[in-house]
């Protein structure tokens, strides 16, 4: 019944991973991160007027790889950026790449477009190396720690080495292990102002787990974060729930306090942690889920949902206010909570590495279709039970949903191995693509004047933006 299309086909040996560890800069080199951030965001903003103004004054659209080549002014120009080396400067271009790939994408979809805009200090929080010319990673072969071994570190030209803690380098022992060959680095500020690192690995093995023809299918939901056809049921704490009543106290504190304040920052940096503490709670049961149902299943067969329009505001507008808005909001919060988009994503990474396939089918009357007799009637579900109206078929009703989307993927596969196991296909996106050369020189503006590096509203343009 209805569509279906397969995200993972299980066929891949060599896969492309990336790790994240915490950072523990020394205070000179915490100064020294701002500085290369600062940098990047001028680069980015300049970069972005750049485009604007080329097409505004010639009509012609730039590629990544036309305003690379303008960084070979740097040299002269900015040698205080040039000592972080070349590549966070072409991370920044790549950003501002990516950005415009992403409205022109949108722009076909037909959707609200976005058009890119300037950053401002707090909006830009991260630093990018497209390749492993200016950082390395130091002592990890070697195994953990040990007297005598050398330390384990992540060296960054113009800013020092990082030592690793044990969670961190052991994390990135296990990539290196499997085959992996360090060739991305991005160094993220966080909210809560703690750096963290994110190490890109490709040509990391996969690891296959026996062969399994069974199909599993996932019904997720606010109640049952994930509903099995065997009849387990999966719950996601409420950690975000739970943690609430303290961010409510904390901004109730704030509150108190002049705005940018130092009390006020210090509490804005509280609410922050709570929040990325629950979400790390949560991040790290969908991913053990994810691992516990992979390894039940050979073929997964999950709802398509579309989460973006199922937690869209019924707030409406003024002519047209929407209706039951704050039972809206609550059940949104709900399905944020729930963690049904991190559960999806970690089944298909954990599918990938372990060769098992990982389905997407039409989620159309899944509730309401018996999955002993097909017949669909609304009034087969009454809250968590499914009494078929047709045969009698008694079940939960989140179990009945999963045995129904585990029937879909099943025919599904049935019908791509009828058709000769088609492999997925891997365009090259259009983002890497050549472009027109640029006619218009960029122009990166100078840290060392007064007036230059502050913020940069949406629609703003830079001071220097075009020489």
């Amino acid at each position: 019944m209805g569509s279906a299309k397969l995200v993972v086909d299980g066929t891949d040996e060599i896969l492309v991973r990336k790790a994240e560890i915490a950072l523990t800069p020394t205070r000179v080199q915490g100064r020294t991160l701002d500085s290369l951030l600062e940098w990047s965001r001028q680069i980015y903003n300049g970069a972005l007027q750049h485009r604007r103004d080329a097409w505004r004054i010639a009509q012609v659209s730039l590629s990544r790889f036309d305003q690379f080549a303008e960084l070979s002014t740097l040299r002269e120009n900015h040698p205080q950026a040039v000592r972080f080396g070349i590549q966070p400067m072409r991370g920044a271009l790549s950003l501002v790449d990516e950005a415009f790939a992403g409205f022109f994408r949108r722009v076909d979809e037909g959707g609200k477009a976005g058009y890119p805009r300037f950053r401002s200090r707090g909006r830009f929080r991260s630093v990018c190396y497209d390749e492993p010319k200016n950082w390395t990673l130091r002592g990890l072969n070697s195994g953990l720690k040990s007297h005598g071994a050398p330390a384990r570190v992540l060296y960054v030209q113009g800013v020092g080495e990082f030592t690793l803690s044990k969670r961190g380098a052991r994390q990135l022992s296990r990539f290196l292990a499997r085959g992996g060959e360090p060739r991305t680095l991005t160094i993220t500020r966080t909210r809560t102002g703690s750096w963290r690192a994110t190490v890109g690995f490709r040509g990391v093995h996969a690891m296959p787990l026996p062969e399994n023809t069974q199909v599993g299918g996932v019904d997720r939901g606010v109640t049952i974060t994930a509903a099995l056809p065997d009849g387990t049921l999966l719950r996601c704490p409420e950690f975000l729930k739970g943690a609430r009543e303290e961010i409510g106290a904390l901004q109730r504190e704030r509150e108190m306090h002049q705005p940018f304040s130092s009390e006020w920052k210090k509490a804005n940096k509280a609410i922050a942690k709570t929040y990325a503490r629950a979400h790390r709670r949560s991040e790290n049961w969908a991913r053990h889920t994810a691992r516990e149902v992979v390894a039940r299943y050979g073929v997964i067969s999950l709802e398509d949902l579309s989460l973006t329009n199922m937690t869209k505001s019924a707030k409406g507008t003024v002519e047209r206010p929407g209706k039951g808005v704050a039972a809206k909001k609550g059940l949104n919060r709900s399905l944020q909570d729930a963690a049904l988009g991190r559960l999806a994503y970690w089944i298909s990474v954990k599918a990938e590495e372990a060769g098992r396939r990982v389905w997407k089918v039409d989620p159309k009357n899944s509730s309401r279709q018996c999955a002993a007799c097909g017949h669909t009637e609304a009034a087969n579900r009454h809250r968590a039970q499914f009494a078929c109206r047709r045969c009698g078929h008694h079940e939960h009703a989140d179990v009945n949903a999963a045995q129904v989307i585990s029937a879909r993927g099943e025919s599904a596969d049935a019908r791509w191995r009828d058709a000769g196991s088609p492999l997925l296909n891997r365009s090259v996106s259009k983002s890497q693509r050549r472009r027109p050369t640029m006619v218009v020189p960029i122009a990166i503006p100078n840290m060392n004047e007064p007036g230059t590096g502050q913020n940069h509203g949406a629609g703003s343009a830079p001071d220097a933006a075009v020489a």
